[in-house]
């Protein structure tokens, strides 16, 4: 009786405590500005840890020998993995944990059809396995990534649904499904898989940072702010859901978040981490206009991500060389008529932290442009070329293309994009700010296709480049001279697509368009040969998944709150002036 009434008792304290967390979530959604709120979320988070419900547990036997394999694959020690692997098999070809283990190491090294096949076949010996199916899921989403093939997406779905329905509390399964409707753009669904994961897994930081994510994506800020204090009241090492929070705008920091936040920096588990909590502080530190502080935490971030991950300055400029020795007046004149005569793409490039997804939301509120968003396309057009030519870059693989394959090539490019569209309007955005650098390429197969380019004043753009930490790429933007040089190159290339490709590129100077609005946005659509419509004035009024940092910005009327931000940084990143030399006075034309 005893046991029944601790049982009882305990089911009601986690209910009271759902409840005391649920009504936090709520508060702080409401008003991400109160401080009582804020710290009564991450006095309930902490104590929501244990409430979560339990995923069913495998009843399986594993052998010694496929335990040391999975030992050996944690360690990273995949080809001794499948040595013991395979000794196993060759006895007992049928052990569904095995085949799982060597589908992995498949997978790994890229054999995805293989660890399909395998995967499949452990499936048929036993179809109740939750991993077999989650790792199926896995494999066929990564070779709809690698094939550019979209039914695999949906055999991927059906595959997860399958381990959901053997076990609905699965963390990794249900977690999976969510990320997995998020990145084929199913966003309502990855909302509602997200809610189910949370109600059944309180405790987990992970699921409750991607949920914030699409949130704000979605533009319920309120809502995004309470998902990330949960994040980081679950678990204040997680420094992605810190630095998920620092890039919402409406987010305030106190006192108790930078006690936090420092407490738990020495702490933290890997790099990544900690690259990711200083960021969190610097912009912490600014909102309590510390900037001495918030330049210390800014260079310490900074530094080691460009650790991590380094920019070769010399490599970025040998590519502008080969790019203005490729694209000439002669190179242009030889192709002239060539390429796919499509109008529909408008493409709009820059520096990032330039104003390219406001330009992008302004182009999206006209009734004849479909938004799309970040696209990768160009990318992936220009690694197709350059495998089928076998050449060293691009530029040289276009050299070689025949000029009678360039429509061709601009329908690749059009067929790329078709899966990103969902109206028939006669014309869409392309918005990757790097596609400057693939300005030639564009017009070489899409002769009709317009090019935007947003500039802005190179001391702030630069500033919100070093003060940004981005998902992944963009590795010249964690140095002050690593920025500064590529900037340079950004102009250097740009001034020479201007003059071998005149009239192609409409330049928008970011701070014009903030002080003259409709004079810009005239201008603009002009070029694009599209009328002028009043709705791309009231662009915050467009209702339409952002994906960018500026997701919150484009949902508001214009402000100046990023001018001059530069200054109040000066006395301790100074050198970046210096670095920028001619450009920092010399950067319009």
């Amino acid at each position: 009786m005893q046991q029944i009434d601790d049982e009882a008792g305990t089911e009601q304290d986690a209910a009271a405590t759902r409840k005391a967390f649920d009504d936090a979530l709520a508060a702080v959604a409401a008003d991400p500005t109160d401080e009582a709120a804020a710290q009564r979320l991450a006095d309930v988070a902490a104590r929501v840890k244990g409430t979560a419900a339990p995923s069913r547990a495998e009843d399986f036997d594993i052998s010694v020998d496929v335990e040391r394999a999975g030992q050996l694959l944690l360690r990273g020690q995949s080809e001794q993995a499948e040595l013991v692997l395979r000794r196993y098999l060759a006895g007992r070809p049928n052990d569904p944990e095995a085949m799982r283990l060597m589908a992995k190491i498949a997978a790994d090294f890229g054999f995805l059809e293989d660890s399909i096949k395998i995967l499949r076949r452990s499936l048929e010996i036993n179809a109740e396995r939750v991993l077999n199916w989650i790792d199926l899921a896995k494999s066929l989403h990564q070779q709809a990534r690698k094939s550019d093939t979209p039914e695999h997406i949906d055999e991927a779905i059906v595959a997860i649904d399958r381990a959901i329905a053997l076990d609905p509390t699965n963390e990794e399964a249900v977690a999976y499904k969510a990320a997995l409707y998020v990145q084929v753009r199913k966003l309502e669904a990855g909302q509602a898989t997200f809610k189910e994961l949370l109600d059944v897994h309180p405790d987990t930081s992970t699921g409750w940072m991607n949920y914030s994510y699409l949130l704000k994506t979605l533009g319920k800020f309120g809502e995004s702010v309470a998902g990330y204090r949960a994040a980081v009241g679950v678990e204040p090492t997680n420094g992605g859901a810190w630095w998920g929070m620092a890039n919402l705008k409406r987010a305030r920091f106190f006192d108790h978040d930078i006690d936090a936040m420092l407490a738990a920096l020495p702490r933290l588990p890997n790099d990544h981490a900690r690259v990711a909590m200083n960021f969190a502080l610097a912009t912490a530190y600014d909102q309590r206009k510390d900037y001495e502080s918030a330049s210390r935490h800014l260079r310490d971030g900074n530094a080691l991500r460009l650790k991590m991950h380094p920019h070769d300055i010399d490599a970025m400029r040998s590519g502008s060389d080969e790019l203005i020795a490729t694209y000439t007046p002669q190179f242009f004149k030889k192709r002239a008529g060539q390429g796919n005569p499509s109008k529909a793409p408008i493409f709009v490039v820059s520096m990032p932290r330039s104003g390219s997804t406001l330009v992008e939301q302004i182009l999206a509120s006209h009734p004849a442009i479909e938004g799309t968003e970040e696209l990768f396309a160009i990318q992936q057009l220009q690694g197709e070329i350059t495998e089928r030519q076998q050449a060293k870059s691009a530029e040289a693989a276009l050299k070689r293309t025949d000029l009678g394959d360039l429509d061709a090539l601009g329908a690749r490019y059009l067929e790329l994009t078709a899966f990103h569209r969902s109206t028939d309007r006669p014309h869409f955005t392309d918005k990757n700010p790097g596609n400057w650098r693939q300005s030639g390429l564009i017009h070489t197969i899409l002769p009709n296709a317009k090019i935007v380019d947003i500039r802005r004043n190179p001391l702030d753009c630069c500033l919100a480049n070093y003060a940004q930490h981005f998902s992944w790429g963009v590795n010249y933007s964690y140095g002050i001279e690593e920025m500064a040089s590529f900037y340079r190159e950004y102009l250097r290339v740009m001034r020479h697509f201007d003059t071998v490709m005149p009239g192609v590129v409409h330049r928008v100077i970011y701070e014009d368009l903030i002080e003259d609005l409709e004079g810009e946005v005239r201008k603009l659509l002009d070029f694009l040969e599209v009328e002028f419509d009043e709705r791309c004035l009231r662009f915050f009024e467009t209702d339409r998944p952002v994906h960018t940092p500026s997701a919150e910005q484009v949902r508001q009327p214009i402000n100046k709150a990023g001018f001059g931000r530069w200054q109040k940084y000066k006395p301790w990143l100074g050198e970046l002036e210096d670095a920028l030399g001619s450009a920092v006075e010399d950067w319009r034309r």
